[in-house]
């Protein structure tokens, strides 16, 4: 599979570099040039918090090259129905998006640790895999907030491994 990275926003190199490493497991993966968020998104303002809706990221993700897509920002994301995302993907699409708006002030460590589970999480969407709901520990476990995502492991469990895996390998992983 080749992967892209596409930063929007202020996205620190370490991060970028930090998921380009722990994203090759999944195949090739290449950095694409930074680019500001469009003020065309759809926008909404919650308490003097202005957040942007998650789906209009793939619109602008479009023209990249590579099996996946992933977005990475620093804006404050969000869904219809949801008052806030980490990130997000359609189910077997090429597109997702990850936010590090929320991943708090706890140091490096965390940051790079919260971006790179919830991008895998994302990505793993787009393999075909849907919440794991059975499993805290699985990284498609869903996270309904920050004690969620640490809880979890960077890893797929057994069954979620087993779908990810046989995507992967028709998209020649």
């Amino acid at each position: 599979m080749n992967l892209t990275i596409k930063p929007f926003g202020r996205i620190d190199s370490k991060v970028l570099e930090y998921l380009r490493e722990e994203l090759h497991d999944m195949g090739e993966v290449s950095l694409s040039a930074s680019q500001a968020v469009p003020d065309s998104f759809i926008q909404r303002n919650r308490d003097g918090q202005v957040q942007y809706l998650a789906t209009e990221f793939e619109k602008a993700m479009a023209p990249e090259k590579g099996d996946r897509v992933l977005a990475v920002t620093d804006v404050d994301l969000f869904e219809r129905g949801l008052n806030f995302v980490f990130g997000h993907a359609t189910i077997r699409d090429r597109f997702a998006v990850i936010s590090i708006a929320r991943f708090g002030n706890d140091g490096p460590e965390k940051l790079l640790e919260r971006s790179a589970k919830t991008a895998i999480h994302e990505l793993g969407h787009t393999l075909g895999l849907y919440h794991d709901d059975a499993n805290l520990e699985c990284v498609m476990h869903f996270s309904e907030k920050l004690e969620d995502t640490d809880r979890k492991t960077r890893a797929f469990c057994t069954r979620c491994n087993a779908v990810a895996a046989f995507t992967l390998s028709r998209l020649g992983t």
